[in-house]
């Protein structure tokens, strides 16, 4: 097993970048360096493991025979002597950079091997020089070097998700030089990562253990739940009246839940992280000051961002973006501004899933219909358009909460809708073998007498609800969307059938079911 180990991506992966890179130039004279060996959990030494800095495609090689490494990133020559640290700053999309004297201004990023990546030329007036920065860089960091008319200055940068970022000063961000990540890869054996405690280490001993023969299940023809013995798992918390539209994402090891909450107005709340779904009825309900409406969170591998799905927002659907599950997020962005039918409420309860290369949009109408648009991976997160009606029915069968899903190990989906059903809500299932195409029915979990999941093939520990209603099922955090058959629950939720008034006002709980196998 790994002694150090970091498994998280986004911004806290391009800091470990600009962490090593800024120990690359302002640590050792000789550099940053990594060196140790790498053995099988028998002992043995592994040839030709790969290591590599994550995220840095010039930083790899290969152990030799005898399992060693040694991997070193050299000093790099940008005038160090001469740095006047200026303090450049982004603004409004401009690079903007106080200057000691007016003149010339040349710029250019370079990458922590050298490579040139940008150039710019500029003025200097009143003490200032500015320069749009209308270019796209990989995620990761590099140093700006300026030259100006009274020398040279170099800062170290980071781009990512959030945009350019400039350190204030190189000798500031020495201390960032611990954490920087490697990364170890052999066909055969499960990759593992290395956090470094110092700018260049020596003695370091990586053991890998070889994969396990996957354990995959079909998924299952029929369905047969029980839920929670004491009922529901999580009540509403600060005085609200109800909690509901649950999404969930497994996450280092936690569950992240998004959610509506309504107490007279409809709003959204996140749930405190949690290991275990006991451990959910204490987890502390927070109100976030955007509301997200029937919210859906992934994490989007492509251009490392956590997405938040939304409806009743600026647009049809919009979108927020983060750097971590749990951050800040940068609400207001279009998902779809178009509006293709005519319901009571309009396109509603999106999600987004991806494949290898496209992206797909699924959501209800209330209506009877589900529709489907999509685009090529490469231009998600944006707007969608060009929805298409792709599945009918009457507006009891095919009704909201359409949620769709990867079925691990199996080149299949799965898709659920929830349906009004005479004696509670209930899930309807279908599969396809193609995110952009046709959708069957399976057969045993397509009614309400053989649901999905429902009141008649659920075993209650306490008959809290006569409602599976708006949930999710567990699944992998990423675009893809995966659910495991080997081990498949989902959150819902429920509410009180003794209940007679308005829908707004029910008092909507969540509950777990856990498939009977």
């Amino acid at each position: 097993m790994n002694v150090r180990s970091s498994g998280t991506k986004g911004m806290s992966s391009f800091v470990s970048v600009v962490a090593l890179l800024i120990g690359s130039i302002a640590g050792t004279s000789s550099g940053w360096s990594a060196v140790g060996t790498v053995k099988s959990a028998a002992g043995a030494p592994l040839a030709g493991v790969t290591v590599a800095l994550k995220d840095v495609m010039s930083s790899r090689l290969t152990t030799n025979a005898n399992g060693e490494f040694n991997l070193t990133y050299a000093n790099i020559d940008l005038d160090l002597g001469r740095n006047l640290t200026l303090s450049a700053r982004i603004v409004d999309g401009q690079l903007v950079l106080p200057c000691p004297k007016d003149g010339p201004v040349e710029l250019s990023m370079v990458d922590g091997s050298g490579r040139l990546l940008w150039s710019a030329s500029t003025e200097a007036s009143q003490g200032v020089a500015r320069v749009a920065m209308a270019m796209e860089l990989r995620y990761g960091a590099v140093f700006l070097r300026i030259k100006h008319a009274d020398g040279i200055s170099v800062q170290p940068v980071t781009t990512g998700p959030e945009g350019i970022k400039v350190a204030s000063h190189l000798a500031g961000a020495r201390s960032m030089a611990i954490g920087s990540v490697l990364e170890f890869k052999l066909t055969g054996y499960r990759d593992t990562t290395y956090t470094m405690t110092e700018p260049s280490e020596s003695g370091i001993q990586i053991v890998m253990a070889p994969v396990a023969q996957e354990v995959t299940c079909p998924l299952p023809t029929s369905f047969k739940w029980k839920d929670n013995a004491s009922g529901p798992i999580a009540n509403p918390g600060n005085g609200w009246t109800s909690i509901k539209d649950f999404t969930s994402v497994t996450y280092n090891g936690q569950h992240i839940v998004y959610m509506s909450m309504y107490n007279g107005n409809y709003g959204s709340a996140t749930m405190a992280p949690f290991t275990d779904w006991s451990k959910a009825a204490t987890a502390t309900q927070t109100k976030m000051g955007t509301s997200t409406v029937a919210p859906e969170l992934i994490y989007f591998t492509p251009k490392n961002q956590w997405i938040l799905s939304y409806q009743w927002g600026p647009t049809k659907f919009s979108y927020a973006t983060s750097s971590s599950p749990t951050g800040s997020f940068s609400f207001g962005k279009t998902l779809m501004t178009e509006a293709i039918f005519t319901s009571n409420t309009g396109p509603i309860d999106q999600v987004v899933i991806c494949d290898k290369t496209n992206c797909y949009l699924f959501y209800a109408g209330d209506n009877g219909k589900i529709y489907r648009a999509s685009m090529p991976i490469g231009n998600f997160p944006g707007n969608f358009s060009g929805s298409k009606q792709i599945m009918s029915d009457t507006q009891a069968n095919l009704f909201e909460a359409v949620e769709v899903y990867t079925i691990k190990g199996q080149n299949k989906y799965l898709m659920i809708v929830e349906a009004m059903g005479s004696g509670g809500r209930f899930f309807r299932a279908f599969t396809a073998t193609d995110l952009g195409g046709n959708w069957t029915a399976m057969p045993s979990a397509s009614s309400e007498a053989t649901p999905f999941a429902g009141k008649r093939n659920v075993t209650f520990g306490t008959n809290w609800t006569n409602d599976i209603s708006h949930g999710d099922i567990i699944r992998n955090h990423d675009e893809t969307r995966t659910i495991d058959p080997c081990n498949l629950q989902m959150i819902y939720q429920g509410y009180n059938p003794s209940f007679s008034g308005l829908y707004d006002s029910k008092p909507y709980r969540m509950g777990l079911l856990t498939l009977v196998k």
